[in-house]
């Protein structure tokens, strides 16, 4: 087996983006477990972690996270002044 590219992903013990996470699961359940429908809230989260907790996750382009086409989509959804 090969370890993740991105190595390991420590607990929020501190519990900085709890809110998010519950979020998600909330998601993942009400979907009966179908991640894609969850993917918003999954970002959210990953950018909580990138944001609050240097230490624990580096940050990184969420388009490399695969969130590219979410964000093209928030960008589409802005009005232009």
């Amino acid at each position: 087996p090969r370890p993740p590219d991105k190595g390991a992903f420590p607990l929020d013990h501190f519990g900085e983006c709890s809110a998010f996470k519950e979020r998600f699961m909330e998601c993942l359940r009400d979907s009966g477990y179908e991640s894609g429908a969850c993917r918003q809230r999954a970002m959210a989260y990953l950018e909580c972690r990138m944001e609050r907790q240097v230490q624990l996750m580096a940050n990184e382009p969420l388009e490399k996270l695969g969130f590219k086409d979410l964000i093209d989509e928030k960008a589409e959804a802005k009005p232009e002044k």
